[in-house]
């Protein structure tokens, strides 16, 4: 038989060691929550990070800036901005950065919110963009937006010399071959050469109409209206093809040309050598 001491002793024992249980279970239990959070901040943390390097959330970075130097320094009175217009086309829709209405012309802007060395020419088809030792390729932006203009175009029933295709690069992105005359590497070049066009081509009638015009044809229209759009383009494309005074590649005028080589005679398009359309003479 324990005498009294001894069973003391015993229970205060028990008593420690389930305290010291529960201790740890607790300091476990804390130290699960705390590992759960430190997993939680660190999966959100990578996830914020991934989708703010996102090229969809940096393009768009991008427009925002443009927009705000052009909303701030365009004069109202003379110019309407339009931005992110989403238009409908024969493949489906396209989408537009940046159009700017005015009496001077209709500005159509891509913007290019890149870093890194850049590298490509008017004709090519793709440019390069170098960050230190990693090279990547992305469209000719000149042509990427020259889909633009010509929807543009069609829509408002213009001619081309009244559009204007331009593309303004707005990150640390600098260029490293000669590059053409419409490409910006600022916000600020961009404004300057806007608003540095003063020569007269619409109305103020005109531009209104030209605005209505847009923000109509938007994805935001009805159904009806883009079905009626889409059916205008196919008949002026199709007109387009079987008018022998027309280019088919752009659209301009034809010229009757004759081959040096076989002396026939052809009609090339008035833009050559930039556009190398042709038709046969029938």
């Amino acid at each position: 038989m324990l005498q009294p001491d001894a069973t003391l002793c015993l229970v205060f024992i028990k008593r420690s060691k389930s305290n010291t249980a529960q201790r740890i279970r607790h300091k476990a239990e804390n130290w699960t929550q705390l590992e759960i959070l430190w997993i939680l901040f660190a999966l959100g943390v990578g996830v914020l990070y991934f989708y703010l390097k996102s090229p969809s959330v940096i393009g768009a970075a991008g427009e925002r800036r443009v927009n705000a130097t052009l909303s701030q320094k365009l004069d109202e009175q003379d110019y309407t901005l339009i931005e992110d217009l989403t238009l409908p086309t024969l493949q489906g829709t396209t989408q537009i950065d940046h159009i700017v209405l005015s009496r001077f012309g209709v500005f159509v802007i891509e913007t290019k919110n890149m870093s890194g060395w850049i590298f490509g020419g008017e004709d090519q088809v793709s440019w390069t963009q170098v960050m230190r030792r990693h090279k990547s390729r992305f469209q000719n932006p000149l042509r990427q937006n020259y889909l633009h203009v010509r929807v543009v175009q069609d829509l408002l029933g213009i001619r081309l010399d009244q559009l204007e295709n331009l593309v303004v690069f707005v990150g640390s992105a600098e260029p490293k071959t000669e590059m053409p005359w419409n490409v910006f590497w600022s916000r600020g070049d961009l404004y300057n050469y806007v608003a540095s066009q003063r020569t007269v081509q619409f109305t103020d009638a005109e531009v209104r109409e030209f605005a209505h015009q847009l923000r109509n044809s938007t994805l935001q229209a009805s159904k009806e209206q883009r079905r009626a759009h889409v059916q205008h383009v196919k008949e002026k494309v199709s007109k387009k093809e079987t008018d022998l005074t027309v280019c088919p590649r752009c659209g301009e005028k034809m010229i009757e040309r004759t081959s040096r080589k076989t002396g026939q005679t052809f009609f090339g398009c008035s833009r050559y050598p930039k556009c190398q359309g042709t038709r046969k003479v029938k």
